[in-house]
């Protein structure tokens, strides 16, 4: 069924093209803003005050920071409308991988919901009885023993390791898939990056982040472990 699905997907996928996306080349360039900004907060205190209140205000100066940047929110049916490439794209992702595997999933859970299919070698904690247990409720059985339906569950998931010894970065992502499905379910602006918030808070928290120099009296310090030295190679 996987390799069925690989060839299946690969056929309806295609070759890519790649060409250049402005919207996407602007949220790489927040997103690293963003990235650089948390990198000055967790290291303000191993720069000069002055050099930090010069990168704070690049990022939060008023009208002229990076943060103050007006960014307005893309249209989903708009967006889909400029590049139908995304709902296609979406409608074979979901033809060629979900559907099959959410087919297969409520035959094994149809015909084999209950079935006692093995045991584990070895002893388990009850933590794992909701993973391995699937289909039944007996609390008094040991959580070393699964079912069909959780056997089903850890083939679909085990299995990516070997798909993508045999086909590398073309192997399908069965978690990323159903991650994208529920983000579909959410709301067409589910799994977008919100650049306005994230720039709000991240103004926020580098408003309040505080200059404590981590250097204080290093130069002291560092002459007198010269002078120690220097002593110890004259005597």
């Amino acid at each position: 069924m996987q390799l069925l699905r690989q060839y299946v997907t690969q056929l309806f996928t295609g070759p890519k093209m790649t060409t250049a996306d402005p919207s996407k080349t602007d949220e790489v360039r927040r997103k690293t803003a963003l990235a650089r900004s948390g990198l000055l907060r967790a290291n303000a205190g191993w720069i000069p005050e002055g050099a930090f209140r010069q990168r704070k205000a690049f990022f939060v100066a008023k009208d002229s920071g990076v943060f103050e940047e007006k960014v307005e929110k893309p249209d989903m049916q708009q967006m889909m409308m400029t590049n139908p490439d995304m709902m296609q794209g979406m409608m074979k992702q979901q033809l060629g991988g979900l559907l099959p595997q959410l087919a297969l999933g409520a035959l094994v859970n149809f015909f084999f919901s209950g079935f006692i299919l093995g045991k584990t070698p070895f002893a388990l904690s009850p933590r794992f009885r909701v993973m391995l247990q699937r289909g039944i409720d007996l609390p008094s059985l040991d959580p070393s023993y699964f079912t069909s339906l959780s056997y089903y569950f850890l083939l679909l998931f085990g299995l990516r390791g070997v798909m993508t010894l045999l086909f590398r970065e073309k192997a399908i992502n069965d978690a990323q898939q159903m991650m994208q499905m529920q983000q579909m379910q959410m709301g067409p602006m589910g799994g977008m990056f919100d650049a306005e918030k994230a720039f709000a808070a991240e103004r926020q928290q580098l408003g309040l982040t505080e200059h404590k120099w981590r250097l204080e009296g290093s130069d002291a310090r560092a002459c007198k472990v010269l002078q120690q030295q220097l002593r110890g190679a004259r005597a």
